[in-house]
């Protein structure tokens, strides 16, 4: 009996997380919805003018391509590719999640930035820690977009920097070959 109430007030307590008011500078809901435009914008965003709008229309341009929607259910639902640009240059890595444990590790070159939430090790919100190799911390906010499966997200590092996260098949494809590959600044 007190197992399940130990649950059931976990559970309770992650609901109602959920409802409070997010802390200052998240997002604060779970899913919203992103249009392709909003993608276009956080991937492109750190490029000069005139490429700005040649990288945005190639992302723009791969969302008119039409494409099945075969991706299976299951560990593919919760997983996926995720796109980080930091400091001008586009980290590429991997996401995995659930309501209650949440993790990402990307890369740019030999550096690398990873994150995590884990309501079962005392994470109170969805809020992930993030730890990058050049010894910068912080955090990351991530929202679904309505389809559950991608979304954006950002980041934000104790030095103020900030950086944009885009993830989910729909939106980046893959990651590697990451497709607006003309638009990745070349490794360091």
């Amino acid at each position: 009996m007190f197992r399940i109430l130990a649950v059931a007030t976990a559970a309770a307590s992650v609901l109602i997380s959920g409802c409070l008011p997010p802390p200052p500078g998240h997002f604060g809901s779970f899913a919203t919805p992103v249009t392709p435009d909003e993608y276009g914008r956080r991937l492109c965003r750190h490029l000069e003018l005139e490429d700005y709008a040649a990288c945005l229309s190639e992302v723009l341009g791969y969302f008119e391509e039409p494409r099945p929607d075969d991706l299976p259910y299951g560990r593919n639902s919760n997983a996926g590719p995720i796109a980080l640009v930091l400091d001008r240059r586009v980290y590429l890595g991997r996401y995995d999640g659930s309501p209650l444990v949440t993790r990402f590790r990307v890369t740019h070159g030999n550096q690398s930035c990873q994150g995590g939430y884990d309501a079962f090790a005392g994470s109170t919100d969805a809020i992930l820690d993030v730890q990058c190799s050049d010894g910068r911390r912080g955090w990351a906010d991530l929202t679904s977009a309505l389809d559950g499966r991608n979304g954006i997200g950002r980041l934000e590092l104790e030095d103020g920097t900030q950086a944009e996260i885009v993830y989910g098949y729909t939106a980046l494809g893959q990651a590697e070959p990451y497709p607006y590959v003309h638009w990745t600044p070349p490794a360091d």
